[in-house]
């Protein structure tokens, strides 16, 4: 086949699956946002920053509250009856073992936070300035647990949840109730399946399309950075403006080619490549490291987070001081992570046809804690080490060159042949910058094109495009502290839809597995796909 007889098929697949008023809408938001950042960045920054305060400070608890009745609910699926729900006919097999399951689940969702660049730095951040919620003292062990018990607190359960609330929903929706993959479908126990194509839902799509790709700039904006901090650090290379701009391009080239090789190769791929790494350098940092030590260090800052969870998550700022430092630290990271969770909660529906709903949230909730804690008691638990024991001034590496270099500082004093490990850690930042414009662009053509599980590749090269461009310019209009502003302000629609979507299971499931009511259920009603009756029937 010619290459224009093929480009022509792709245009008429486009055309053909493409739901034109999402598609429309959300292009044309997204472009005004890209052309206003270009040319009033200024006034967009100075805006986005009073944006930032006034939400923060009014508005925080909203975050905290939907955040912490994430993780209540998603637990309630996990060890309730609901959770026996299969997705799928009861014949329904998985497309994927149950391994892959979990590595596409981990690395579509946590490659979108940059675990890779929080990792060696924010626990060793938090232990300089004290999270307002403790009160230990400098230098002392307790200090040290405390920071490395936040770091985890905010890659945690928590965060998974905001992203399992809209799996459970969409994939419930999709295969027991026929709905396409669509944020829409929240909607559906209100109005019902039939009833999503109209304004509102329409509406919901645009609004989950614009908020995600948003989202994405923030983590494709740290990854550039840290690669080209790395580049400046260990080698000396500074690539400038000019540079970043070229290497976000790169990127961008490198996920055309992940897209034209499809899901089963292309994500499939570079997840398996982003668990090997990351497994890889854990290895090696606890080979060459205080292993006994990070154990024991580790294990006192999971005991703090368990006792301390509903503390933690429901704990707002002494004095009112929301703009403080939890508005730099929890008061980003939630919004940061609803940003991802429609995008996330579709693609984690796309892979679990054959699975139960309990299997869907321990996916995502246990399967990403088993390599987010070890990751963090790597490498956060080893800065805090050699900066307490002055083997190494990381916090002056963090001073003098940024949070980005704090990784490469720490392999540099820790392990044998640090270039070796660096470029490692520069591949890793790749491969998953890669994975989330693959995962990410797969789930927004799903919304942009009436749910079809297979949506055109014109369709994805589009968002990975708008995530391009909008990240060129808010790099270019600010940095950090605009992406940073710009994430808080997104995210706050989508705790609005997290709370709808909540409310609608809850209404959902009790209707149709009415357990507050009934105490014993026929066991093929968890099974069989589409409306069911109830035992009394």
């Amino acid at each position: 086949m010619s290459v224009l007889s093929q480009l022509t098929d792709a245009v008429a697949s486009f055309r053909q699956k493409s739901d034109v008023t999402v598609f429309s809408l959300s292009v044309g938001t997204l472009l005004a946002i890209i052309v206003g950042v270009v040319a009033f960045s200024d006034v967009v920054a100075s805006t986005l920053a009073t944006a930032n305060q006034f939400i923060v400070t009014n508005l925080g608890w909203l975050y905290l509250w939907v955040v912490f009745l994430s993780f209540v609910f998603v637990g309630y699926v996990l060890i309730g009856p609901w959770g026996r729900i299969k997705l799928g006919g009861p014949d329904a097999e998985p497309d994927f073992t149950f391994w892959q399951y979990l590595v596409m689940t981990f690395t579509a969702g946590l490659s979108s936070g940059g675990l890779e660049f929080w990792g060696p730095v924010e626990p060793l951040i938090h232990y300089d300035s004290r999270p307002p919620y403790f009160g230990a003292e400098a230098g002392t062990w307790a200090r040290m647990a405390d920071a490395l018990q936040y770091a985890i607190y905010h890659y945690g359960l928590s965060a998974w949840a905001t992203y399992l609330v809209f799996a459970v929903a969409i994939s419930y929706f999709v295969y027991r109730k026929d709905a396409p993959f669509r944020p829409a479908v929240i909607l559906a126990p209100f109005v019902g399946v039939d009833n999503l194509d109209g304004p509102l839902g329409k509406l919901v799509d645009a609004m989950a399309v614009v908020v995600t790709v948003s989202g994405i700039t923030v983590s494709f904006g740290l990854g550039v950075s840290q690669f080209a901090s790395g580049l400046a650090f260990k080698w000396g290379v500074g690539l400038g403006e000019a540079g970043r701009i070229g290497l976000i391009l790169l990127v961008g080239a490198l996920f055309l080619l992940s897209v034209i090789a499809g899901i089963q190769k292309g994500i499939k791929r570079f997840a398996d490549l982003n668990v090997v790494l990351l497994i890889g350098l854990m290895a090696a940092i606890f080979v060459f490291g205080q292993a006994t030590t990070l154990v024991n260090l580790t294990t006192q800052a999971l005991i703090g987070y368990a006792t301390d969870f509903v503390g933690m998550s429901l704990f707002f700022a002494p004095n009112g001081d929301a703009t403080g430092w939890l508005g730099s630290w929890t008061l980003f990271f939630w919004p940061w992570w609803l940003t991802f969770a429609p995008m996330i909660g579709i693609f984690m529906a796309r892979i679990s046809k054959g699975r139960t709903l309990r299997e869907l949230v321990f996916a995502g909730l246990f399967g990403s804690f088993a390599l987010t804690v070890p990751w963090y008691a790597a490498t956060g638990g080893s800065a805090l080490l050699l900066q307490t024991s002055g083997a190494a001034d990381l916090l002056g590496v963090y001073d003098a060159s940024g949070l980005e270099a704090v990784g490469f500082a720490l392999f540099e004093q820790l392990l044998p042949y640090p270039g070796v490990f660096s470029a490692t850690l520069l591949l890793l930042v790749v491969s998953f910058l890669i994975t989330t414009l693959d995962s990410s662009t797969l789930s927004i053509a799903m919304m942009a094109s009436n749910g079809a599980e297979s949506p055109s590749t014109i369709n994805r090269l589009v968002w990975g495009l708008m995530m391009v461009l909008l990240t060129i310019a808010l790099s270019l209009a600010g940095g950090m502290p605009v992406l940073q502003s710009f994430t808080i302000l997104v995210g706050l629609p989508t705790a609005v839809l997290c709370a709808i979507a909540m409310a609608g299971m809850l209404v959902e499931l009790e209707r149709e597995f009415p357990i507050l009511t009934e105490n014993h259920l026929e066991e093929s009603r968890w099974n069989t796909k589409g409306t069911t009756q109830t035992s009394d029937d």
